[in-house]
């Protein structure tokens, strides 16, 4: 502990330690002096600004409002005001403290971001944004090469929602400061690639490995990236049920190769979309990862699970061709579902307890801000889905029993839509909970209005329900998968029919593709098929039959005719 009480001494010891990542050690020496001098303003100051560095804005904000009300015009600390009392969700305080230091220094670029940083909070209007431009633009005419003005004018720029700018913005800093921290951790977060983000986020926290929102995007990215390789075979496996269902009969048996090829060509586009991203994470945080789990060192064999049943499907669309066999292939491939449903959604909660442990969802504003971007991220996810199988389901029930080749694939298509939703309705459950320890131990717990608790209410109701639901749709979906014989047993090998041979000499198509397209062929076959036929016949010699004349003599009037022994009288 430093013994001097100079508040431009600690002042300039406070901002050393910071840059050196010690910013612990740097409140313990300001509060130190402080308590030696309490009402001194530059360490009151002092003491504020650390506490906005350790993200503790509530904590900043009485100290604040102690040196403005002594300093009205102090243009720093009502600058730092509006900051705490942004992130305390004081908007209009903010805008206002924003608005008084901008009068009392206009020519400090800080001044305007910040005004345009209050603008772009809260409830913003068409008018605050093109006020938040205006600032901006001026922050850049007086600090046009200055590396923070452009990082912070960039992040500005993005939510705007002009990204391109952003990243204009980015690039000129970096060609002034190419080490600067945040200009590679904005460069980082507004690449269009996952791999070179995850790079980016990895050499900043290799600088700097307390960088907060670098450390929590990373983390949310190699999650990303985990989980995708577990829901991608869900898909994949479900695909090939579908297949199954509707294509495994000796009509159709030759086209299920070609829904192979489909299969392969996804399971190849998810390795191109995966590995290039955890290639770029560094190994030990990969493992802390993958064994900070419930499944400890399992996690890599329970998600291998998955993909052992691609395999499985991949062979039963080549190879399988057994009637019987297919039955237990897609026992196998439910049973692998059933797992996988309980892999996705044991890790779906692991990433929440992850960032908790690790210190990204802190209490306060900004730890709450993030579960509030999460939870509605995985609400808009399972109402994205719900729907999309909705539409999947309407199709697949529409089509009539004549049309389905193996009714028991639909069971092993039921576990995998199930297997699609309810791992990110247990992830929501996850992130509530996460919520409410995090306001258990808040010292920030704004009042709930009364629509808000409402809206909870029905959310939780909501979420009730579809939890129940998909629960049920689980355990029906089991107990339907063809254990026991049934009527496909009887199909013996599955082989492709022969077609009837055509006519090689005849311009008559096959009709596939679309239904308009085929009735269209068939019309132009009928056309074809008659012109041949008259072709045909024009070309056949037909004999004539010469009949000849045959001379009729004339045959007597009838009236002049007589019955034998008439007396030729007539009968009046």
């Amino acid at each position: 502990m430093t013994t001097t009480t100079d508040p431009r001494a600690v002042g300039a010891r406070v901002e050393m330690l910071v840059q050196m990542g010690r910013p612990e050690r740097a409140l313990d020496e300001v509060d130190e002096a402080l308590a030696t001098v309490p009402d001194d303003p530059r360490l009151l100051l002092a003491a504020a600004w650390v506490r906005l560095h350790l993200q503790r804005s509530a904590d900043a904000l009485p100290l604040l409002e102690q040196v403005v009300a002594a300093q009205p015009a102090a243009d720093g600390a009502l600058y730092l005001l509006s900051v705490a009392r942004q992130n305390t969700g004081d908007v209009p305080g903010a805008r206002d403290a924003a608005r008084r230091a901008l009068e009392l220094d206009p020519d400090d670029a800080r001044y305007h971001l910040q005004l345009a940083d209050a603008l772009l909070s809260g409830r913003v209007r068409g008018a605050d944004r093109r006020l938040a431009r205006e600032r901006i633009a001026s922050a850049l005419e007086l600090a046009p090469e200055a590396p923070d003005r452009l990082a912070q004018a960039a992040r500005l720029w993005s939510r705007l929602g002009d990204d391109d700018r952003a990243r204009a913005l980015v690039r000129q800093g970096l060609a002034v400061a190419p080490e600067h921290e945040d200009l590679l951790y904005l460069d980082a977060a507004l690449a269009l690639d996952a791999s070179r983000s995850a790079q980016g986020y990895s050499g900043v926290l290799a600088m700097n490995p307390e960088h907060a929102e670098a450390g929590y995007l990373l983390h949310l990215s190699v999650w990303q990236q985990v989980l995708r390789l577990v829901e991608m075979p869900v898909l994949l496996v479900g695909a090939v049920a579908l297949v199954v269902a509707f294509a495994m009969s000796d009509a159709h048996v030759g086209s299920v190769p070609v829904w192979g090829v489909v299969v392969l060509l996804w399971t190849g586009v998810t390795a191109l979309r995966v590995l290039p991203v955890l290639l770029q994470v560094p190994r030990g945080l990969l493992r802390r990862t993958l064994h900070r789990t419930p499944f400890r060192g399992g996690t890599v064999v329970a998600i291998a699970v998955g993909w052992a049943g691609v395999l499985a499907g991949l062979a039963l669309l080549y190879v399988v061709r057994d009637a019987v066999a297919v039955r237990w292939f897609l026992v196998g491939l439910g049973v692998v579902l059933a797992l996988t449903t309980v892999t996705s959604a044991v890790l779906h909660a692991a990433m929440f307890t992850q960032a908790r442990e690790l210190g990204y969802l802190p209490p306060g504003t900004a730890g709450a801000a993030r579960i509030a971007a999460l939870r509605a991220s995985l609400r808009g996810a399972v109402v994205r889905r719900a729907v999309v199988l909705g539409i999947v389901a309407v199709v697949v029930g529409s089509i009539g029993p004549g049309a389905v080749a193996r009714e028991d694939a639909r069971p092993v298509a039921a576990l995998a839509a199930v297997a699609y939703v309810l791992p990110l309705v247990v992830g929501t459950w996850a992130a509530w909970r996460v919520a409410a320890r995090q306001r258990a131990v808040s010292d920030e717990r704004p009042p709930v209005s009364t629509a808000a608790a409402v809206r909870a209410g029905l959310g939780g109701a909501v979420l009730v329900l579809a939890t129940i639901l998909l629960l049920l749709a689980e355990a029906a979906a089991l107990a339907a998968l063809p254990v026991a014989p049934d009527e496909h047993d009887a199909d013996g090998r599955y082989v492709q029919e022969e077609r009837a041979p055509r006519d090689p000499g005849s311009a008559v198509q096959e009709c596939t593709g679309r239904p308009a397209a085929r009735l269209a062929c068939l019309q132009e076959n009928n056309r074809v098929r008659q012109e041949e036929l008259q072709e045909r016949m024009g070309e056949l010699d037909v004999p004539t039959i010469d009949v000849p004349t045959f001379d009729v003599p004339d045959l007597p009037d009838l009236s002049d005719l007589q019955a034998p022994g008439s007396t030729g009288q007539q009968t009046p």
